[in-house]
Formats: structure tokens, sequence, C-alpha cells
């Protein structure tokens, strides 16, 4: 810019950053951050929620297995119309007889029919220890999952297919006042 007599007026030095900015570059530093740890927080929702259907389609697995090993269980319809939520208090007592060895005691003599109730057992609320039962459905997934085998005719005989069914609430918080999604695993087996 030149002044009146024909010289240019120095230009204005710059002094430092300022306030407005700063508080720019903080609001988008910001929004980044904010960014980034959702990003995280889906992503660990993710891997609980495979996580748990991984668990649940590995019990439906020792399921369909233990009925397949005790086929005359399943003739006598003993596996028929099970639903571990049907009873809250199931995993309370351990089963008698208890047809697996354990660190202090060898395995009892079952019937067929009391290996199909075992066999149950141990899948939806895990092995008897000293804390009782843990590891099965009910242990191993979110509070409220259950076990059902349920028999595809009706009646039921001995050549019925079976629907097995694992499943259990996903994404449910303390703090959430909304329902959870329930999660299935589902296999049809012909033992």
């Amino acid at each position: 810019m030149m002044t009146s007599a024909g010289r240019r007026a120095a230009p204005l030095k710059q002094q430092g950053i300022g306030i407005i900015e700063v508080l720019v570059a903080l609001v988008v530093v910001s929004f980044g951050v904010l960014g980034m740890a959702g990003l995280q927080l889906t992503g660990m929702k993710q891997s609980t929620n495979s996580f748990n259907r991984s668990k649940a389609l590995m019990l439906t697995e020792n399921m369909a297995t233990r009925m397949r090993i005790n086929r005359p269980g399943v003739v006598n319809l003993a596996y028929a119309g099970f639903d571990s939520g049907a009873n809250a208090d199931y995993c309370q007592a351990r089963p008698v007889p208890y047809c697996q060895a354990t660190s202090s005691a060898p395995a009892q003599s079952c019937t067929v029919d009391e290996l199909a109730a075992f066999d149950l057992f141990s899948v939806s609320c895990g092995d008897w220890g000293s804390a009782g039962a843990n590891d099965g459905v009910q242990g191993l997934l979110p509070e409220g999952a259950r076990l059902q085998v349920i028999c595809n005719d009706a009646p039921c005989a001995v050549d019925s297919t079976y629907t097995l069914s694992v499943s259990w609430p996903e994404n449910r918080t303390a703090s959430s006042g909304e329902a959870p999604e329930i999660r299935q695993v589902q296999m049809r087996l012909r033992p």
C-alpha cells in the first residue's frame, strides 16, 4: 500500500497465534478424539457379540454330540422339551447320580435317562466344582441365556428331528433402559 508521500507502509508483523485459532484447533482435535473413542467402543461391542456367538455355537455342538452318543436316551425322549430357562434354580443342585468323574470321586453308574439329565445339566450349567456349577450356557453367556432342546414332531417319535437352541441377551447395560436384543444359535439334528 502506498502513502501519499510515495512510500510504502510497513506491513504489520504477526506477534503470535490468536486465541480464536487455538480454540478452533482444540475443537477439531476434540472431534477427532471423540470419533476414535466411538470407533473403539463399537469395536469392543462387536468383538463381545462375536465371542458370545462362538461360545453359543460350541455349546450347541456339545449338546448335539452328547445326544448322538446317548442314542438310547434320545429314543426314550429324555432330551425332548428341555428348557434351562424354565427353572431359575436349575443349576443350584448337583445332579444325582453324577455321571462324570471328578478329582474327588469316580463317575457314578447312570442309566440312559440319568445320562440324558446329566448331559442337559452339564451343557446348561457346566461342571460342578467347589463353588457350584460353572462354564455352561448360564455361566459362559450373559445373564438370561438358555438352552432349549425341542422335538420338531408332535408327538415326538424315535426318528424325529430336534432343534437345539442357545439364546442370550446382547447389548444390555445396567444404566440402559432399552430392552436387549435376543441372539440365538440353532442347530437341527437327527440323532
